[in-house]
């Protein structure tokens, strides 16, 4: 939206703020983001409708918004707006107002409505830190312990701790491949130590069932008939741990694997890891993805901040 020109000061100056913002956590290189184009119409729509401060945005101006954005026609080619491309507006117009709530420039954000979801899938559960303590501590074996350091302490999705090899585990560097990954691209993942720590405990114990010039080339996880472990048999040996914690509200929550890797995903940001790290973590092919692991966090920083 470049050729949009805004003429309120106040709109100029938290529509650069905000650009800013966003190529500094990594968004950008260089030039007007996509976010904020989106944010640069949204603040010259305002200005046609006589709105001449952030503070005045309600949640009605956000609906009118949605409905503008819903209806009118693309710029290049004929037709309107895709779903996806009104989702992007939408998560933009999220992202702006998180911003302007963390600089203390709004006390609430408008553009919180349920109805303007990113998506028509549900948001997955994830666990506390104290969950994932308890899990851990619930996982009696090494081979059941390495499997949540897999999908909680790596991150990995389903798919990628079925393919895993023992040698694509790296204890001497500390870190993991992987290398069947979504998209048929490759990652290096960072080992912690507790992390580090169970692998080596699992895969000494892993070696003594097998021979010695075989053993690097073997599964990580193998089943009680010789095979590849699936996914399905990983998932369940999860489900089992978690009934074993007789935790009722951990068991109400249904965690999957997937589960796993979305509270690390969140828990990394609520511990000041930069987006960037995190999708290089994740193996997430858009920053987009991502953030929306950022934007988990600062709804919960303002549902505090509303209830101080």
């Amino acid at each position: 939206m470049k050729h949009l020109v805004l003429t309120n000061a106040h709109f100029i100056y938290w529509h650069l703020q905000f650009d800013e913002w966003i190529k500094t956590i990594g968004y950008g290189n260089g030039k007007e983001t996509a976010y904020a184009s989106n944010i640069k119409e949204f603040l010259r729509f305002l200005e046609t409708n006589n709105i001449c401060s952030i503070k005045d945005v309600n949640q009605h101006h956000i609906g009118q918004y949605y409905q503008y954005i819903s209806n009118r026609p693309k710029l290049r080619t004929k037709g309107i707006l895709s779903a996806s491309s009104i989702n992007h507006q939408m998560l933009a117009l999220r992202l702006f107002f998180d911003y302007l709530l963390d600089c203390k420039e709004i006390d609430y954000s408008p553009a919180r409505i349920p109805k303007f979801r990113i998506s028509g899938h549900n948001p997955r559960n994830i666990v506390t830190v104290d969950e994932i303590k308890l899990i851990y501590k619930k996982a009696k074996t090494l081979h059941n312990k390495a499997i949540i350091s897999c999908a909680y302490g790596c991150g990995l999705r389903r798919n990628e701790i079925v393919n895993l090899n023992v040698s694509d585990i790296d204890l001497k560097n500390k870190t993991l491949l992987v290398r069947v990954a979504k998209g048929g691209k490759t990652r290096l993942i960072p080992l912690s130590d507790i992390v580090a720590k169970h692998f080596k405990k699992y895969l000494k114990f892993h070696q003594n069932n097998f021979e010695q010039n075989n053993f690097k080339q073997l599964p990580c996880f193998i089943s009680s008939n010789g095979s590849r472990m699936r996914g399905s048999k990983i998932n369940q040996t999860l489900k089992t741990i978690i009934l074993n914690t007789n935790n009722h509200e951990l068991i109400g929550k249904n965690i999957t694997l997937h589960c796993l890797r979305h509270s690390i995903a969140v828990h990394l940001i609520n511990n000041g890891a930069a987006i960037t790290f995190v999708q290089t973590y994740l193996g997430h092919s858009s920053i987009d993805t991502t953030n929306l692991y950022a934007i988990r966090r600062k709804r919960k920083s303002a549902i505090l901040r509303a209830f101080r």
